[in-house]
């Protein structure tokens, strides 16, 4: 039975980690949950970048600070132990005297990666690690991804017709979502700190790469412009919001607007350039939107983390294909709107 109840709180701590997400790139999603008696007396989440972690907030939710002592505190990702832009989590439970710390997950950021957790032991705290580790995993995957692997996790969202045309063939976009699958597509924007197009999908649909229709942060626009074509009178160069655009050789800075030459002439060079840059920039996660034919760079050369495919109930007979991603199994479809179909897949996990 206290498994159960355990399974509940840790469960809860989950939930009130999504709400940070879109806020708190590039850390990781934290909920927090105090209980004493069989009963939640503090709760909280890390809300923006920035700000205070989820331990802090839900310690000071406790009506009575008092009663934080010999309390449990149920927490997915562990307890910082370094001074950042805020103090270590670890010791303010240590200094509120809680008697237990569950824990889904350790934090593999090198600066965390277990000190939090020795230094609790340490106190005299007993930690669990592991409950719900999977769904922990999970939420932060993108944040541990990065962490284990030195690049970012990249994620391709595409929409297509039913026999898998993106655009005529004169190039000429078709709008391929409805309302309900806009606010998913924004929605996925705040999720990844950088959106990532090639340049011919700025020369034919001219789009800004914000957030519109959800709450959240808009990503880093970024765009991979070989041969410097960016035309400079596109909404993102008018803008005033920042931008990336890589270039071969082409380096120039206007405002927030940086043109970054690789010095690279081969395609597989530029973007493995690119997801150095993006590692050495602390950049976390990356939303590919763009072109077939940036998807089929970045497929070919295992660099794709993540598939979402939106599919229009319409058929073209002809027009530009889609990306070309071989042996993808869709692991999730469900129905959004009238008329379109999204698919979810997965990329193997690295061995």
């Amino acid at each position: 039975m206290l498994l159960d109840k355990e399974v509940f709180w840790m469960q809860r701590a989950l939930d009130l980690a999504t709400l940070g997400s879109g806020f708190v790139a590039p850390n990781p999603l934290v909920g927090c949950v105090i209980v004493k008696n069989d009963r939640i007396i503090g709760e909280g989440y890390h809300q923006k970048y920035g700000e205070d972690h989820a331990e802090v907030n839900a310690v000071h939710s406790v009506e009575n600070a008092l009663d934080i002592k010999d309390s449990t505190v149920f927490v997915n990702l562990e307890p910082c132990s370094h001074h950042g832009k805020t103090p270590p989590c670890a010791d303010l439970l240590i200094k509120n005297s809680v008697r237990r710390v569950v824990i889904c997950n350790t934090d593999p950021n090198p600066i965390v990666a277990g000190k939090g957790i020795a230094r609790l032991k340490a106190a005299g705290i007993e930690v669990f690690v592991g409950l719900l580790a999977d769904k922990g995993e999970a939420l932060n995957r993108k944040f541990f991804y990065f962490q284990r692997e030195k690049k970012p996790y990249i994620t391709l969202k595409f929409a297509c017709s039913i026999d898998h045309f993106v655009a005529h063939k004169n190039g000429e976009p078709i709008l391929f979502s409805n309302s309900e699958s806009q606010q998913l597509v924004h929605k996925m924007r705040t999720e990844n700190q950088a959106i990532l197009i090639g340049v011919q999908t700025v020369i034919a649909d001219n789009p800004t790469l914000n957030v519109r229709y959800w709450q959240g942060n808009s990503p880093i626009r970024m765009i991979i412009d070989p041969t410097n074509r960016l035309p400079k009178e596109s909404k993102l160069v008018k803008d005033h919001e920042p931008l990336l655009v890589f270039t071969k050789h082409h380096s120039e800075t206007i405002g927030n607007k940086k043109w970054i030459a690789l010095g690279v002439e081969n395609s597989t060079d530029i973007i493995q350039n690119i997801v150095s840059y993006c590692y050495k920039s602390n950049i976390q996660s990356i939303l590919l939107e763009g072109g077939s034919q940036t998807a089929n760079l970045f497929y070919s050369n295992g660099l794709i983390n993540e598939i979402w495919k939106i599919e229009k109930q319409i058929k073209l007979g002809e027009g530009l294909a889609g990306p070309k991603l071989a042996n993808v199994v869709y692991e999730e479809k469900f129905v959004v709107g009238e008329d379109n179909v999204w698919s979810k897949a997965v990329m193997p996990k690295l061995s």
